[in-house]
């Protein structure tokens, strides 16, 4: 797959985060209305651009109008790519300091096909990181458009919890208002493009690319919240 379709693939599932993110932030809208503590956005930016042997070109930006709309207090777009990799790998993370807008209900199965993307297969994974005895839970998507196919991995994450689920938003992070006054919350997206609809390696290469991704990324979190 070419660079141009894989990027286009990326950019154009974009609609699919803006759902995602619709979705959490809807959950814990149904909340008890908390006085939150104002806490400092993570430096996403000083994620090297160099995890391993996997590079990154630069930053890249979103188009204004997704910024409006999804209204980050941070994030970072890259497409990372690596000699020993099957497919490169496009980088989204956005963290939201809080989460104490209100939206209407937004269904996966109406949000996920977004920008022409239909859902071929679609499960939740547990998947080992450094740093923590326990796996994470990941949701891994694979999407097809005409000839096109992408495998999407994303999760949510704080510094205190990780999860997979959107609906999760309102058990998740209502016991941190209630001790911490926090609702804040990053959402993290890989894009892998795919041969076809069988797994050749893509995935085991985004989670080896996780591998380096997440400490760099719960070292973020965790100097936000000191």
């Amino acid at each position: 797959m070419s660079a141009n379709v894989f990027r286009a693939g990326a950019y154009g599932a974009l609609g699919v985060v803006a759902c995602l993110v619709v979705l959490l932030q809807l959950g814990a809208s149904q909340m008890l209305v908390f006085d939150e503590r104002t806490v400092p956005t993570p430096r996403l930016r000083e994620i090297p651009l160099d995890l391993g042997a996997w590079q990154a070109g630069g930053e890249q930006s979103l188009d204004q109008g997704v910024v409006d709309y999804l209204a980050p207090d941070a994030y970072i777009l890259r497409d990372y790519a690596s000699a020993n990799s099957k497919a490169p790998q496009n980088l989204f993370v956005a963290h939201f300091r809080s989460l104490d807008k209100s939206y209407g209900p937004h269904s996966p199965r109406i949000c996920l096909p977004g920008a022409g993307w239909l859902i071929s297969s679609s499960r939740i994974v547990n998947v080992s990181v450094p740093g923590r005895s326990g796996q994470i839970p990941v949701n891994q998507y694979v999407m097809e458009k005409s000839d096109q196919r992408i495998l999407v991995v994303y999760w949510y994450q704080n510094d205190r919890r990780i999860w997979a689920e959107e609906y999760n938003a309102k058990i998740t992070l209502l016991p941190d208002l209630i001790r911490f006054r926090r609702s804040d919350v990053s959402l993290v997206r890989l894009i892998a493009p795919m041969r076809d609809r069988m797994d050749h390696g893509e995935f085991a290469d985004t989670v080896a690319f996780i591998d380096l991704l997440f400490p760099q990324l719960q070292q973020r979190l965790m100097l936000a919240s000191l």
